[in-house]
């Protein structure tokens, strides 16, 4: 059935607004009181359809648009019988939104029943052009999947600067990195300085996110630039000269990062570290003694508005199988159901327990019941190994 043949239009356009039908006395109803001159005065369309299927009211906006185009009438047309039928219960009961495509434009239509004594006399549908909002919707979706495109490109190189999980000389690596987010300001790295002497840090810059992995992969560079400039360098020379590079950068004062670094000497099976600021302090386990410890030493963070530190360094005598934890923040701040913290303590106690980071990963997951808030990076070093390289 076609509802709006031409000579419709034409009776529509001299009724301005009024009712087409009159026999029907849910008819008179919907014409005594609905105020058909603000719905005249609307941009959006709007039409009224009777419980018989029948076009009751057509406002002028949407008169107009029916002269102009006749895929909207066909639209039109093909809604009211679906829209009304008998067998549709939903239209009867519930208003319902929905978003098409007409005629090029985007339109949200809103369905709403109406009701006469009780009974269901018909149906108003508003018609509300939302061309510009679906198109910045689209733009924005598609400019948001490009940047998730880019962050998981930017994780998977993050991840890859890591070192592998194997033995290296003396030192058996293996390590889990967990960013809260798509990418992370967590790092830790292994550096050979030379054939007797190995370098490790782990960092953990402020923040997360873009930001906080772009200031990864400046330490990831600077580190290795000092070593290769200054293979003699000292933990404490080394941080002094990593935060002169920093601060060239001239970035926003409130960023910031903190890190430790020790330098194995296979010669003596000597580890030298220092602090730069990192409040999570590795853990050792040693056989002999079945307890961890803290390796603890003072220093700054480094930051562009915090003075230099001489940063104080210490020496440690490793034995064979010596296990060493370095963690960030994240480990620690994991929090159980009651908001309790997994702590600097439960972690040595399970460190000393478990000595396996896969096993001490899951403790800390068990324990954890949100979504972390904060990156969670663990990587343990036995000392003694077999070299594999």
């Amino acid at each position: 059935m076609n509802y709006y043949a031409k000579n419709d239009i034409v009776i529509l356009r001299k009724l301005k607004g009024q009712i087409m039908t009159g026999s029907l006395e849910k008819t008179h109803y919907l014409r005594e009181n609905f105020n058909f001159f603000i719905l005249n005065a609307m941009d959006d369309w709007v039409r009224i359809i009777d419980d018989r299927g029948e076009v009751a009211f057509v406002n002028d906006a949407l008169i107009d648009a029916l002269d102009k185009s006749e895929t909207l009438k066909t639209y039109l047309d093909d809604n009211i019988d679906l829209l009304l039928s008998n067998s549709n219960e939903v239209v009867k009961t519930t208003t319902m939104i929905e978003e098409k495509l007409i005629d090029g434009k985007y339109y949200s239509i809103k369905t709403s029943p109406i009701f006469y004594e009780g009974d269901f006399a018909g149906t108003i549908e508003v018609y509300r052009d939302i061309t510009s909002e679906s198109i910045l919707k689209i733009d924005l979706y598609n400019a948001n999947k490009d940047m998730i495109d880019d962050l998981r490109f930017v994780r998977r190189i993050q991840a890859s600067i890591l070192p592998k999980n194997k033995t290296y000389g003396k030192l058996k690596i293996s390590g889990i990195y967990n960013p809260s987010e798509k990418v992370s300001g967590d790092i830790y790295d292994l550096i050979k300085i030379d054939e007797n002497r190995s370098a490790f840090y782990i960092a953990d810059v402020m923040g997360h996110g873009v930001k906080a992995s772009i200031m990864t992969m400046f330490l990831k560079v600077s580190m290795s630039a000092i070593f290769d400039k200054h293979p003699d360098y000292s933990p404490s020379q080394v941080f002094l000269n990593l935060r002169k590079k920093f601060t060239k950068l001239e970035i926003d004062s409130s960023q910031y990062f903190t890190a430790w670094l020790g330098i194995f000497d296979f010669r003596d099976d000597s580890l030298v570290f220092a602090n730069a600021g990192h409040n999570c302090p590795p853990l050792i386990y040693r056989q002999s003694e079945k307890i961890a410890d803290y390796l603890l030493v003072s220093g700054r963070m480094i930051s562009n508005i915090i003075e230099a530190d001489k940063y104080k360094e210490k020496t440690l005598k490793l034995e064979e199988n010596d296990k060493i934890l370095f963690f960030t923040d994240g480990t620690i701040e994991a929090k159980n159901e009651n908001g309790k913290e997994y702590g600097l303590e439960r972690l040595r106690e399970e460190f000393s327990k478990k000595g396996d980071i896969q096993a001490l990963y899951q403790n800390i997951r068990d324990f954890n019941w949100q979504q972390m808030a904060d990156d969670l990076t663990l990587a343990l070093i036995e000392y003694g190994g077999n070299d594999e390289n």
